[in-house]
């Protein structure tokens, strides 16, 4: 896929994470749905739910400016498969949203929940959801190896080193 401008990046980084994100959440067995590593640690539907009240609540900021306007972020389903279902439409809504934003609109200002602290604009809640989706997605692999879902075998991590000197083992052959 080849991106010919800075919405086109904004909409695949965002809705590849949240694909990924809800595609690896219905693989977690519905019994471990409330599963917690640890008691200080999040849970695959807290971590669910929480991305996507936020993607609902930036979405908001981005289309009406004042957060007194705005309804309260509606619970969240129960069900896992139907808060995959909703994680999977928000993608949806926000890649259609990016796309069609101008370059102007990108840069009008914003505040969050007005507050007066200093001026945000919608490519900061671009950024802001982003952020938080890639984060969101990445405290859930802790959840999904520690359950076994992407193998049993000990971790061993991909470092670049062993790459580039199987790469030059490759070219001298």
């Amino acid at each position: 896929m080849q991106l010919t401008n800075e919405n086109e990046a904004y909409a695949a980084l965002l809705y590849h994470h949240l694909y990924g994100f809800a595609h690896r959440l219905r693989e977690i067995p519905p019994e471990r749905w409330e599963w917690q590593i640890e008691p200080a640690a999040p849970s695959a539907r807290i971590l669910a739910e929480h991305a996507w009240q936020w993607l609902v609540c930036d979405r908001q900021h981005i289309n009406e400016p004042d957060a007194l306007k705005h309804p309260d972020v509606p619970e969240p389903p129960a069900d896992q498969q139907a808060m995959c279902d909703r994680l999977m439409e928000e993608a949806e809504t926000w890649k259609e949203m990016i796309l069609k934003l101008t370059p102007e609109q990108l840069d009008e200002p914003r505040r969050q929940f007005n507050h007066t602290g200093g001026e945000l604009n919608v490519r900061w809640f671009l950024f802001h959801m982003i952020q938080n989706s890639i984060y969101k997605h990445g405290q859930f692999a802790t959840i999904y190896f520690a359950l076994g879902l992407d193998g049993t075998e000990p971790y061993t991590a991909p470092f670049p080193n062993p790459i580039y000197a199987q790469l030059r083992q490759m070219a001298q052959a």
